[in-house]
């Protein structure tokens, strides 16, 4: 029959699953101080410690000193397997097998309740159950636990009271309870669901902050790159003018020593051209600091700054330089294509004259199968072992940047060759 005691139980389901909906709609602010203090997993274990307080306080209540002494441990029993399923198996990841031990010594601890328990007090217990159950486990298992408990309770109603009074009683209890069941297992899902999503949104933010980090080491790894990058592109530049404007000057003004005695007419000239030289080799580092073109390729397209620096060089020099271009005048190439070849140009060159003291220089341009095809041959002293310098670096460092290859080839007096061969799109 349905008294006092069960209108009691069904105000305390009720209270307890208004309190979970006040939370869960509660205005920012409060869900912002209960964040702090507690997360939901927290305050559900708090509403659950409640409910078996309640539960004990009421079986006090309405049952004698001899039923309380089986019902208070069982109770206690039935809190300490709820928790330590929670918090000892789930969470190190045991195996469904434990699970289904610990909920089956649990559902069997909460009936045993209903031989002492005339007023359906040991629902409150059941509700906990499903509620954790549903919380932590898959929702069929809630559903399964329900049909488990109702059928054992009509089995424990008719071994007490016979089948007729048995379904009487359980017919009541249904209606009664049933919405007060489906109303826990449904706010039990909703908690389940809203914590599920607190704690995706923690990984998310674990994610942004990993991220984040990642990002900011790589801009500052990006950024050392860039600027080592562009030291050696700055050092390269300034070395290949230096190199060539400074051997040239060195050979202009040994020609103007020796003019000086046997034709000092002619000084005045070959001073001047020197002077002309240091000019134009200090307007190019102050362009390579700039990260410009270089000066003659500001002011020529890239062929006719190839031949300014050949006949710059004949000019100031003994050696001969001859150039077998086969590529088209109406090609243009990519800006960065030209720099590069004509540095390339101008330091293999420079280390002709200066460590080859070559007299004669062969350049040699193709395009075929777009690649670009440079080759450079000087009859120079030539070398058995090559020690690659400042210069050959800087070579090899900007054909690999527009990724190209480059081989040196050189012998002890048979000269020095270099062959480039550079991916090419003609523009």
């Amino acid at each position: 029959m349905i008294d006092n005691s069960n209108r009691n139980i069904i105000k305390v389901v009720y209270t307890i699953e208004n309190i979970q909906i006040n939370i869960i709609k509660s205005n920012s602010v409060m869900r912002e101080f209960m964040t702090k203090i507690f997360d939901i997993r927290n305050f559900t274990n708090w509403i659950k410690l409640f409910t078996y307080i309640s539960a004990t306080i009421l079986l006090i209540v309405n049952n004698n000193f001899q039923s309380l002494i089986y019902i208070i441990p069982t109770i206690v029993l039935v809190f300490l397997v709820n928790y330590s399923r929670d918090y000892f198996i789930v969470s190190k990841n045991k195996s469904i097998v434990y699970i289904i031990i610990s909920m089956t010594f649990e559902m069997i601890l909460i009936l045993s309740i209903s031989f002492f328990d005339k007023n359906n007090i040991n629902l409150l217990l059941f509700f906990v159950f499903v509620s954790s159950t549903v919380i932590i486990h898959k929702f069929i298992y809630s559903i399964f636990l329900i049909i488990v408990y109702l059928s054992s309770t009509f089995i424990i109603y008719i071994v007490q009271n016979g089948f007729t009074q048995a379904m009487q009683s359980f017919l009541a209890m249904i209606f009664n309870y049933g919405v007060a069941i489906a109303f826990v297992v449904g706010m039990s899902y909703l908690v389940k669901i809203q914590i599920s999503e607190k704690e995706k949104l923690a990984r998310m933010n674990e994610e942004l902050e990993e991220t984040y980090k990642k990002l900011i080491e790589s801009s500052a790894a990006a950024e050392k790159l860039i600027v080592e990058k562009e030291r050696t592109r700055m050092a390269r530049e300034i070395h290949d003018t230096l190199a060539h404007t400074l051997t040239t000057l060195i050979i202009q003004l040994e020609a103007c020593k020796k003019l000086a005695s046997k034709a000092p007419y002619r000084l005045p000239e070959e001073l001047e051209k020197a002077q002309k030289l240091s000019r134009s080799g200090f307007n190019d580092v102050k362009r390579s600091i700039k990260a410009l073109r270089p000066e003659v390729m500001e002011e020529k397209s890239f062929f006719s700054s190839i031949n300014a620096i050949i006949n710059e060089t004949m000019e100031n020099t003994k050696a001969k330089v001859t150039l077998n271009n086969l590529l088209s005048k109406e090609i243009k190439l990519e800006s960065q294509m030209e720099i590069t070849l004509f540095r390339v140009i101008q330091e293999s060159i420079t280390n002709s004259i200066r460590h080859g003291q070559a007299s004669e220089i062969e350049i040699n341009m193709e395009i075929k199968d777009n690649i670009l095809k440079l080759s450079i041959n000087d009859n120079g002293i030539g070398c058995s072992n090559l020690k690659k310098g400042y210069g050959t670096q800087g070579i090899e460092e900007r054909v690999e940047s527009l990724k190209g290859t480059v081989e040196f080839y050189s012998s002890k007096g048979k000269g020095f060759k270099t062959n480039v061969l550079i991916p090419c799109e003609v523009l």
